[in-house]
Parts: structure tokens; sequence; C-alpha cells
């Protein structure tokens, strides 16, 4: 059985190889960033890992009868799932790994952002004295805003209260027993736009949360409002949200994903007040070991043909006619 790494997410490692041997497979690996090259190297695999590699319609017909295409890391959005479905081949993510640490990244760039702290940064050390102090906008007993309440959002809700905000939240997708299981008040879109200090994005990108954010949001959250996206970059449009900050409709904004990534042509990289991190997340040295560990488990079950966990388009198990859009809208994973 030939399991394909299309390109690596740990580069100074192989984390996979051992256990693939074990269960009797052979582990190729390659680094293909065009899809002409991950249609090359996916050509009759048995299972396809993926990190920031595109797996396309192209890609998943060159597979033949795979196992499972497996994407190392939360978010899916490189792999075209429909088209996975209808050839039949499961997809799963590694779910949960670093929900924490993202979590409490969106925390940091909250601060980051409010109290201006890349600015003083700079300013001290560029300056003779103190530079310019601007007064900081803290979010201390304010409201924070979810956008997004899966496992990322959830594990926010606490660290937001130890800094006594009060916590709502937005998604269409979870029941109202998960918001009150974690005591949080389900708001609308356009509510948690116009009552919330913070707006933190931790929804998945689909067709519907693409461009969620732009100028009528913008518009719509009070002028001392910061944003900060850990989720996906085309979630929000960055030409809009530098024009937001730049004009004061919104104080400020925190970026850990982007548009294009690596974001080399952003106008938000020359706006002060948008703090830019490179997103790195999730890639605490705890969180980087589950990932491995939650990843390696999936590859070995479909290696052995055990119950796969982390499917994320369950329907392809179905038989016959009447399957669900495996483009999955929900937000809650």
């Amino acid at each position: 059985m030939r399991v394909v790494l299309t390109d690596r997410r740990f580069t100074d490692q192989e984390p996979y190889r051992e256990a693939v041997e074990a269960a009797g497979g052979e582990l190729v690996a390659v680094e293909a960033e065009t899809e002409a090259e991950v249609v090359a190297a996916c050509r009759d695999a048995d299972v396809v890992v993926t990190f920031k590699a595109p797996i396309s319609r192209a890609a998943i017909e060159a597979m033949g009868d795979c196992r499972l295409i497996m994407r190392n890391g939360a978010g899916f959005d490189n792999v075209d799932v429909a088209a996975a479905s209808e050839h039949g081949i499961p997809v799963s993510n590694v779910p949960g790994y670093g929900n924490d640490d993202v979590a409490s990244h969106a925390i940091a760039l909250m601060h980051a952002a409010a109290h201006e702290i890349v600015h003083a940064d700079r300013d001290v050390r560029e300056s003779e004295g103190w530079g310019e102090r601007r007064p900081i906008n803290p979010m201390y007993g304010r409201t924070f805003g979810i956008v997004g309440f899966g496992r990322i959002g959830r594990a926010a809700v606490p660290m937001a209260r130890g800094l006594d905000m009060d916590v709502i939240a937005y998604d269409p997708y979870v029941d109202d027993d998960v918001f009150e299981a974690f005591g949080v008040e389900r708001v609308t879109f356009a509510d948690l736009l116009d009552r919330a200090a913070c707006v933190s994005i931790h929804a998945p990108l689909t067709a519907e949360t693409r461009g969620l954010f732009s100028t009528p949001e913008f518009e719509r959250m009070a002028a001392d409002a910061v944003l900060v996206n850990t989720a996906r970059g085309p979630i929000v449009d960055e030409a809009a949200l530098v024009e937001a900050v730049e004009e004061g409709a919104i104080y400020a904004a925190g970026l850990d994903v982007f548009e294009t990534e690596p974001p080399t042509d952003t106008p938000a990289l020359a706006c002060d007040r948008i703090v830019c991190s490179p997103h790195h997340g999730g890639m605490s040295p705890r969180a980087n070991e589950r990932c491995v560990a939650i990843g390696r488990e999936e590859i070995v079950r479909a290696l052995t043909g055990e119950h796969l966990r982390n499917v994320v388009n369950p329907e392809v198990f179905q038989r016959g006619e009447g399957l669900v859009n495996p483009e999955r809208d929900a937000w809650s994973e």
C-alpha cells in the first residue's frame, strides 16, 4: 500500500514513516506545489496525506481506489471534498489538536492590537525617549464576540471570561444546548457586530463564510472595536479591513491568517494598527505532538481497514442515491 505525503508540515521530522511501514505500507514523501505535481504524485495512491498542496478534482481522479485523503490540520479547504465524495474517497482532518493554542493566540492578538503593542515596541526601539505614546484601548470588562462556535471558539470562552468579558457568539449550525452548556448568549450576526468590542473569527472557510467580513460589516462595528482572525484568511476582505482601520471605522485588527499565504502582497502589512503573525497560532510543541499522533492513528486505521474516526464527509459511506452536499457548511468543527 502506497501512502503519499504531498508536502510536509513537519519539515524536520518523519512522523509517519515508521507507523506506515509497520502497517505494511510504503511512505512516499514529495514536495508538490502545483496541481500537476500533485496529480503526478497521487496517481494510484492508497492514502494521501496533505498539508497545503491543492487536492483538486484532477488529483482525486488520478488516485483510483484511494482509501483516504487526510489533511494534516483542522481545516480542509485545500481538498475538493465534493469530488472526493463523488469518487467514494473519505476525507479526514486532524481535529482538536490545537484548540487551546489557537484560542489563546486570538486573545493575544486582541491585546496586541488593542494595546498598540507592536507599534509601541517599534517606537521605543527606534526613537529617543518614549516615542509616540498612543492611548491604549483595553478590552477588559467589555464584550467578546465569537463567530463560529466550534471547538476553538468554545476554548476561547473561559479565556475571555478571565478578562471579565461578557461572551456572545454567532453560529447558525450549533444547537442551542451547546450555547446553554457554555453559558454563552446566542446572537444574530448583526447583533454580534453591534455589541462586540472584540470580534474573534473561528469559522471554517466555506462558500458561505468567504468574504463574510467586508465594508458593510466593518461599518456596523463600533469605532473602538477590534477584529481578530485566526481561522481562514479569505473570510475577511483585507483591502476593506485596511480601509476600515485607516479611516477609523474600527480601531484595529489582529491577523494570523491571510487571503493569500504567505502574505507577500497584502496592504495589511503596511497598516500599523493591524498586528500580523505567520499562521502559527496552532504551532506550539504540544499542539504539534497532538497533530502528529491524531494523524498517524488515522493513517494506520486506513491501512489496516479499521473504522476511520475523523471523516469530514461521512456521506461517502452511504450507498445509492441521495448523497448530501459534502461541502459541509456547518461551522461546528
